[in-house]
């Protein structure tokens, strides 16, 4: 016998058959957006979110995020490049970034020197290590991308490419 305020076997206390909730047989239809749907806005973040998702499992344990990728990409363009000049190109505030290149200088990814022209900024540089990791990432970061265009389809992409292009600047 179940007692009062305890869920009987196979219940979650709000009721409903374990299963049910998330990923389960039977799901709730989703809620109304009130319109978020029609805000670009919104479903660019809705997207953001599931390709950082997305990313993250393509690059399950090796501990590295989009933007510590994106850190690594910046700095193999570039050779050298200040960390001022990165945290610019990539739009994040410079103390983000400074956490950022601890971690990936900790792993011995990156290094900083001192900077030939600037004495108060420090020049980036891929350790061997960054670089060998890079190019095992850029496989798994192709495989990511194929995810995404098996989504949204090869034109689309191209399309979404061209269409967001003037945010990059």
């Amino acid at each position: 016998m179940d007692r009062p305020g305890k869920p009987s076997v196979g219940q979650r206390r709000h009721g409903r058959p374990r299963g049910e909730a998330n990923g389960g047989t039977k799901r709730a239809a989703p809620a109304n957006l009130g319109g978020l749907d029609q805000l670009t806005g919104y479903v660019v973040r809705r997207a953001q979110v599931w390709i950082f998702q997305d990313f993250k499992r393509a690059l399950k344990g090796l501990e590295m995020t989009p933007g510590q990728f994106s850190v690594l990409r910046i700095v193999a363009a570039n050779p050298g490049l200040a960390q001022a000049r990165v945290a610019e190109a990539l739009a994040i505030e410079r103390a983000r970034l400074v956490q950022m290149i601890d971690r990936l200088e900790a792993r011995g990814l990156i290094e900083r020197t001192h900077s030939a022209t600037d004495r108060r900024s420090h020049a980036l540089h891929l350790t061997p290590a960054g670089a060998a990791l890079l190019d095992r990432l850029g496989e798994l970061v192709d495989a990511h991308e194929r995810n995404v265009v098996a989504r949204i389809g090869s034109g689309d992409k191209r399309k979404l490419l061209r269409i967001l292009a003037p945010f990059l600047t």
